[in-house]
């Protein structure tokens, strides 16, 4: 038994070396972030589908090599739905993936366990080029109302975000910014300092 233990505790500090070794490495490598489309329109009906487009390139830069190289493993693109409420004090709008039937076209998503009904993490597809990852999803809704999608930090490529529609929720106590409720843990941004947000209406 003394001798199994004293073989771990010789080995441990290897292993130690070894995943500290590969999380320097990870830490070296520069992502560039997934440019998105969205159906390009303001206003949807209950048998439309939103479509989610997106793409980022399959190259990255590793700053130990001062280069670009291929990415074996391509980083996970995060994404949040909500839906707009009559604003409280702190909040406006309230998870919501639960208001959509999902369809996945392109790439595997998974639901985030820090709030199911909110978070998307998608993984995307290598094109047939080897050039791009790309992923695509369509949400059909179920319910009519307000919504916005807000990425962690994806490029929206859409120029009109239809940012008009927030102007209907202001909250009291932080003028000028977003309150997302996920799972009852509240955040919030600066309207005039993101640009990772995506509005529409389902009537």
């Amino acid at each position: 038994m003394f001798k199994k233990v004293l073989k771990f505790i010789l080995v441990a500090p290897l292993l130690m070396a070894f995943q500290c070794e590969d999380e320097f490495e990870e830490s070296t490598l520069v992502f560039n972030s997934f440019k998105v489309n969205i159906s390009d329109q303001s206003s949807f009906s209950l048998n439309d589908t939103i479509w989610i487009t997106g793409k980022t390139s399959s190259k990255v830069f590793d700053l130990a090599l001062n280069d670009s190289i291929f990415a074996e493993s391509p980083r996970s693109d995060i994404f949040s739905i909500y839906k707009f409420i009559e604003p409280i004090e702190v909040y406006n709008c309230k998870d919501a993936i639960d208001k959509f039937d999902l369809m996945f076209d392109i790439g595997q998503f998974s639901a985030l366990p820090s709030c199911e009904n909110a978070q998307l993490q998608v993984i995307p597809r290598l094109e047939t080029n080897n050039i791009s990852y790309t992923y695509r999803i369509g949400l059909k809704p179920n319910f009519t109302g307000d919504y916005v999608i807000s990425w962690q930090d994806g490029i929206i490529r859409n120029l009109d975000r239809n940012e008009f529609i927030i102007n209907n929720y202001p909250i009291a106590n932080h003028p000028n910014q977003i309150g997302f409720n996920s799972c009852d843990n509240v955040s919030w941004r600066f309207l005039n300092e993101s640009d990772r947000e995506y509005y529409f209406t389902v009537e």
